[in-house]
């Protein structure tokens, strides 16, 4: 990475810039030309150069070759010199580093190497690592030292081994974990936080959305998104920045929930890994490799998410577009996938059953036979065409805590962030042609959810039983994890109580 000391600044080293380095652009054009939604923070000079500031930008780039995805911009100016509409973006020298990043905190940043475009460790590297620079923290190698600790993801395991480790120290101080990840990197973090041997302490995450979906950070700052053509307003990288920076911020409870299994599941491991792990691979592991064999399901009694658990088209889609020759087109491997899915059209064979909100149970509650003894009430799909709703074949069944999958993809338009709402979404057996019109109807708005194919309710815990006979119409989603279950076994999934993390959301969330 090219480093350039900008005469008259800070003196912290930093990435050269595109803007100040043409010197044929007056400073004030330059400072002119940054566009307001880029800017991550403006820092004032240190203080032997009182007067002048920093303005921090960051630009992104479109090109597929990846070379270039984002440039960190740094113009330095007089304080005569910038303008008024960028004081709110000052940040005073004595707020830095904020609360959730300072010295009493134990601090980590988590890189996710094998992510949406595997792009999060260059991003630490020309972004994250100069901005934690300029707020005066460093990475450190030993326990002892003041700074950060940086993990970069060698396996699809690293992460819940990292949680692992975190949780079992559970007499250190306060920690934060800054995760450069998409969805998945939350769930392991989840997930190894609760096979810890010691229960821990509850750590502060903080979202950098460098995944696919990134469901669980556009549904967070879904509000702080601009719906105005001609004002786009910040990335969600940008976003991301700033609520790490910015000591506006404030940590919420993240709210999560328990998907349980029957004895015969087996978690799947990321596709995205397993060329790295088969060339470790020896012995009898190459030859059970050599013939076919499964080495990366084992046994799984429950996890824990906090976006979403499905079963049908969805969990399908998850698994078959997540393979390293379909992830290199980003989130467009989703409609690569689901072409191949639509075209198949198959109705999932399953039992599906909800137990609602307390409180809840005398309402009028749609599409629903008589309640089991165990207070489960069997869902029907809604009727279609005039014809009843099947109660044992869906296309779709998804149960959220979120708003959105993708950033314009809002599947559940009652979401409010972090409110702790586990809302089921379903629909029967529509056909290929039907589905993808109620997928498209969810890009605008969640318009689906008024469709009368399709099925939306708040619960507190759902059971889903497969009957299919073939593995390939058995497997579940939980927050971007695969499992498989057996012919008859099931899948329940179930609203928490308590606190496992917290998240740094906006102040005004």
């Amino acid at each position: 990475m090219t480093i350039q000391h900008t005469p008259g600044d800070s003196g912290v080293e930093r990435p050269a810039t595109d803007v100040a380095s043409k010197s044929s652009e007056s400073l004030r054009d330059a400072i002119g030309k940054i566009k307001r939604e880029e800017i991550v923070f403006v820092l004032p000079g240190a203080s032997n150069n009182q007067g002048s500031y920093l303005i921090y930008s960051l630009s992104e780039e479109s090109a597929s070759n990846g070379e270039k995805p984002f440039v960190l911009n740094v113009v330095p100016c007089q304080e005569q010199e910038l303008p008024d509409d960028l004081s709110g973006f000052v940040l005073s020298r004595d707020s830095l580093p904020p609360a959730h990043l300072s010295g009493s905190r134990e601090l980590h940043v988590v890189v996710s190497t094998g992510s949406g475009l595997q792009r999060a460790e260059k991003f630490y590297e020309e972004v994250l690592h100069p901005l934690l620079s300029a707020a005066e923290l460093q990475p450190r190698e030993l326990r002892s030292e003041r700074g950060y600790r940086v993990t970069l993801t060698r396996n699809s395991n690293t992460i819940r081994e990292f949680a692992q480790e975190l949780g079992a120290d559970s007499g250190a101080e306060e920690k934060t974990i800054v995760l450069l990840s998409g969805d998945g990197g939350v769930v392991d973090l989840l997930n190894g936080l609760d096979h810890a041997s010691a229960p821990p302490s509850i750590p502060t995450i903080a979202l950098l959305p460098l995944g696919t979906g990134n469901a669980l950070f556009h549904s967070l700052h879904k509000p702080h998104y601009s719906t105005e053509a001609e004002n786009p307003g910040p990335s969600p990288l940008v976003l991301g920045l700033r609520t790490l920076f910015w000591p506006t911020t404030a940590a919420a409870p993240l709210p999560t929930f328990r998907a349980s299994f029957s004895p015969g599941a087996k978690l799947i491991s990321d596709p995205n890994f397993e060329k790295e792990e088969k060339s470790n691979t020896t012995g009898k592991d190459e030859e059970q490799a050599e013939n076919g064999e499964e080495q990366h399901h084992r046994p799984v009694t429950h996890l824990v998410g906090a976006i979403v658990a499905s079963y049908g088209f969805h969990a399908s889609l998850v698994w078959e577009s997540d393979t390293p020759a379909y992830r290199v087109h980003g989130d467009k491997r989703f409609g690569m996938a689901a072409g191949e899915l639509l075209r198949v059209g198959h109705a999932y064979n399953a039992r599906v059953e909800v137990r609602r909100r307390r409180g809840d149970e005398a309402a009028a509650a749609p599409h629903h036979d008589d309640e089991d003894d165990d207070s489960f009430a069997a869902l029907l799909a809604p009727s279609t065409g005039g014809v009843g709703g099947s109660s044992d074949r869906f296309d779709y069944v998804l149960a959220t805590l979120v708003s959105n999958l993708e950033k314009t993809f809002t599947i559940s338009p009652a979401g409010r962030p972090l409110d702790g709402r586990l809302r089921l979404v379903y629909f029967g057996d529509v056909g290929g042609s039907k589905t993808m019109e109620i997928m498209m109807a969810a890009y605008r708005e969640g318009s689906h959810v008024g469709m009368a194919e399709v099925g939306y309710e708040e619960v507190e815990e759902v059971r889903v039983t497969v009957a299919e006979e073939d593995a390939r119409w058995r497997k579940v989603c939980i927050d971007g994890s695969i499992v498989e279950l057996e012919t008859g076994g099931w899948m329940r999934v179930k609203r928490e109580e308590g606190e496992r993390l917290r998240v740094l959301v906006n102040a005004d969330y």
